[in-house]
């Protein structure tokens, strides 16, 4: 790289720090921890490979509701200021009050069919705006999700301002949220709302090399003409969120042709996720947009606890190279990426490739 990339971060996602959640009736750490940031953080300062900018203005709800439903948004901030109230409400009911130890989050009950399956319902009952129990919210939820979203929001701004590669070290990630729900760890979108902040330059396209496929930034950019969404990403059939993200799913009316998925099989290795990568490359370049928006994932690691892809650490120098060599503004968000002892590595990599 010729300089460091300019890099926006801040504090305040310590604040949402759930420590457990359910997998098959087994209670386990929660992935989606605070130490992830830290570790690509640590190792890319040392690497001197960032010029970190903490970002301190939130995010307006205003700037929010281009990308999410004021509804949405009102109902996040809600449970994150009740969360107390109503665990202690759930607690009762059962009698249970005692248990309380005050670090508990809030786990939504009922999950909204029309999310997954075109449903209709009444979006002011509780839970229309979560689709699983994967996104606990607490007390200090709100403060995290709108400054992540400012972190990103920062970094689109970065590249209006005239930056060529920009890196929004983002948490909770963004990518699993759609307009009106929740889920899969993310709240708000952040790669869609640097992708709308964006859209004043002109066309943009979104590549999503997450493992995991992004159903919502797919759904927030269905129906938009100025927008290719492209992910890459395990195969639905047998992985997260399961319900999207087959190769016929193209595009609305409006924008038929502008929604590509590149779905894998287990144990995809470096030769054929650059092989999809180089056809993820071609299309954006027919596309020709005025930039970039990466939703960048570090679980595609063969060590990665979420994962079945066999990626090493140097397969991120060519991943980065690659999309480098596009030679577009680019914004790099940060999504998932569970194997938090190489986090580092890989991010340092990753970025190390670009020229």
């Amino acid at each position: 790289m010729k300089k460091p990339i300019l890099t926006f971060d801040n504090h305040h996602h310590e604040a949402h720090a759930p420590t457990i959640e359910q997998l098959h009736g087994r209670t386990v750490p929660y992935f989606e921890s605070p130490s992830r940031i830290d570790a690509i953080r640590a190792a890319l300062q040392a690497d001197g490979l960032i010029d970190l900018q903490p970002t301190q203005a939130e995010i307006s709800v205003d700037e929010l509701a281009r990308t999410h439903t004021r509804a949405m948004i009102a109902h996040m901030r809600y449970l994150s200021e009740k969360a107390p109230e109503l665990i202690r409400q759930d607690f009762a009911s059962y009698g249970l009050e005692h248990l309380l130890m005050g670090d508990e989050y809030y786990y939504e009950q009922i999950f909204p069919t029309r999310v997954m399956r075109g449903y209709s319902i009444n979006e002011n009952r509780r839970g229309f705006h979560i689709f699983d129990n994967t996104s606990p919210v607490g007390p200090g939820t709100w403060p995290a999700i709108t400054h992540s979203a400012s972190v990103a929001y920062a970094g689109a701004h970065a590249l209006l301002d005239g930056e060529r590669r920009a890196y929004a070290l983002c948490r909770p990630p963004g990518h699993h949220a759609g307009r009106d729900f929740a889920g899969g760890y993310c709240f708000f979108n952040n790669a869609a709302i640097a992708a709308n902040a964006l859209r004043q330059r002109g066309k943009i396209a979104v590549l999503d090399i997450d493992y995991h496929h992004g159903n919502g930034t797919q759904a927030i950019f269905w129906d938009d003409p100025g927008v290719l969404f492209i992910s890459i990403h395990a195969d639905p059939g047998q992985e997260y969120p399961y319900y999207c993200g087959w190769p016929d799913e193209t595009g609305g009316v409006a924008a038929e042709g502008l929604n590509i998925n590149y779905p894998l099989p287990f144990g995809t290795d470096e030769a054929l996720y650059t092989q999809t990568l180089a056809r993820a490359l071609d299309d954006i370049s027919a596309y020709n947009p005025a930039a970039l928006v990466v939703s960048l994932g570090f679980d595609t690691l063969h060590d990665d606890p979420m994962a079945q892809f066999e990626l090493t650490i140097s397969s991120y120098a060519r991943l980065g190279g690659m999309i480098d060599a596009l030679g577009l503004p680019t914004l790099y968000v940060q999504e998932g990426g569970y194997h938090v002892d190489s986090l580092g590595a890989m991010a340092v990599s990753f970025f190390g490739g670009m020229d």
